[in-house]
């Protein structure tokens, strides 16, 4: 290859990746914060268990989950209608608990989009996501086989310091991805009525 036709390539390739470059933007990765459950109770604004029934990833720039309140523990009434991300992946039509903080302003989309849900309040689902807990039907607990299946919460024990009057399975002894493990939901949701019936005192 000749030099002229060198310098021609190389011209070329820079003229092609110099936009590439400017067009990148910046992304900053954060260790989510380790909590104990009474202290991630008293930040949020919002503790509840909630249905997921809708999402939008198009018309606000973040992620919109829909939700309605089952079960409030602080924050909105039961019934109520809530807005909050912006974690994706989160499954419409299941159930979370969810610790959330409000944000200042109310997020508006960025289009007069038909589709989107309007301005709305949006909330936070804060410490990277790992306040947003899924609910589901396991067969992960120990005792007998009708023991042993149970409506259950995913926590991340890694993240969230669970008093030690609930058991996590598998046990913490146990190494898991994230240090998720699964609760019993009845008496994780019992706890969050405690933490409910403490603040309100």
């Amino acid at each position: 290859m000749t030099s002229l036709r060198r310098i021609r390539l190389l011209t070329l390739v820079l003229a092609i990746s110099a936009p590439i470059a400017r067009a990148q933007t910046t992304v900053a990765i954060t260790e989510p914060r380790i909590f104990t459950l009474q202290s991630l109770f008293a930040q949020a604004d919002t503790v509840a268990l909630v249905k997921i029934v809708a999402g939008d990833t198009e018309n606000y720039g973040v992620t919109v989950y829909k939700a309605t309140v089952a079960e409030s523990f602080k924050g909105p009434v039961t019934g109520e209608v809530i807005y909050f991300g912006p974690h994706a992946g989160r499954k419409i039509g299941s159930d979370y608990v969810v610790f959330l903080q409000n944000t200042a302003t109310p997020k508006s989309p960025k289009t007069n989009s038909t589709s989107s849900y309007g301005t709305i309040r949006y909330s936070v689902d804060f410490d990277e996501g790992y306040a947003t807990m899924e609910t589901s039907y396991q067969c992960v607990f120990p005792g007998k086989d009708t023991e042993q299946c149970d409506n259950a919460v995913r926590i991340s024990t890694d993240y969230i310091r669970l008093p030690k009057s609930i058991a996590a399975f598998p046990p913490i002894s146990e190494v898991t991805d994230f240090g998720f493990r699964w609760v019993r939901k009845n008496k994780f949701l019992a706890l969050l009525r405690g933490l409910r019936g403490d603040e309100k005192r």
